[in-house]
């Protein structure tokens, strides 16, 4: 049963875990970025990556320029194990929520360190081109509010690796990346009213939130990754009561209807 929780309590609720600047009136749709790794023969391949910047063209604007957005890895050790990440196994580079548009090109933003271990000894692997580290990748997708989207950026260790010695073992990485869609996603759904108040409308979860608003019938759609959610319903207006819905199960593949809310006047 979707638990209704009073306008006092939630206020307090989001007032200890998000503050206000977290929700905005503008929706947006929420990008996470994942990295795996296509399996190869080395093993104990580290990299250090601080971040993705990400390229965007915002719907509705006309003079077509392009926005950067930084997706930090914000782990203060910085230096990830990207041959374990195989098998099923992935890692959250980052994610943050995104204006509506299209994304043009995802730049993977490198550290300085980057090595393997054999037999227990490291090998340090500089760059092939050491003028640079950034590693950009051709990737379009649009962004729709409302809607989570993985982003998968798989990491070709075994053509990234070069060998320019046999003996002894010299190494240099050229970073092969690619970026593909990533699916799993589910959907909740509902209607709201009363409907002219169109309020927003926010998918939390971990204190992520991704946000859309409601249309001129009352209905909304969510489109996110599986998981636990909590659906906020902000009003934006002086007259009605806020109010959140707790605990709803997302499945991927699959549509949860939530019940219809009737926002409740203020006392």
């Amino acid at each position: 049963m979707n638990k209704i929780v009073s306008s006092f309590f939630l206020a307090f609720l989001l007032f200890s875990l998000w503050s206000c600047e977290k929700f905005d009136s503008n929706p947006k749709g929420l990008v996470n970025v994942i990295l795996v790794d296509a399996p190869a023969t080395w093993d104990s391949v580290f990299v250090e990556i601080l971040g993705v910047d990400i390229e965007i063209i915002s719907a509705g604007k006309d003079d077509g320029q392009i926005e950067t957005f930084f997706l930090p890895y914000e782990p203060g050790d910085k230096k990830i194990e990207v041959s374990s990440l195989i098998g099923g196994e992935a890692l959250l580079l980052g994610r943050d929520e995104l204006p509506d548009g299209k994304i043009l090109k995802v730049t993977v933003q490198l550290g300085d360190e980057y090595y393997l271990f054999l037999d227990e000894k490291r090998y340090n692997m500089p760059l092939f081109d050491p003028s640079t580290t950034e590693i950009p990748i051709d990737f379009e997708m649009e962004i729709i509010q409302g809607i989570a989207y993985d982003v998968v950026l798989d990491f070709d260790l075994e053509k990234s690796i070069i060998v320019t010695s046999e003996s002894p073992l010299t190494l240099q990485l050229d970073p092969k990346i690619t970026a593909i869609k990533g699916a799993g996603t589910g959907e909740i759904t509902g209607i709201i009213k009363p409907s002219a108040i169109q309020p927003a409308i926010y998918a939390i979860q971990n204190g992520d939130s991704v946000s859309t608003h409601s249309n001129s019938s009352g209905t909304y759609e969510f489109r996110i990754t599986e998981g636990k959610y909590s659906i906020y319903f902000d009003p934006k207006n002086e007259t009605y009561a806020d109010t959140v819905i707790h605990d709803l199960e997302v499945l991927a593949g699959e549509t949860l209807t939530i019940d219809l809310v009737t926002l409740k006047l203020k006392p």
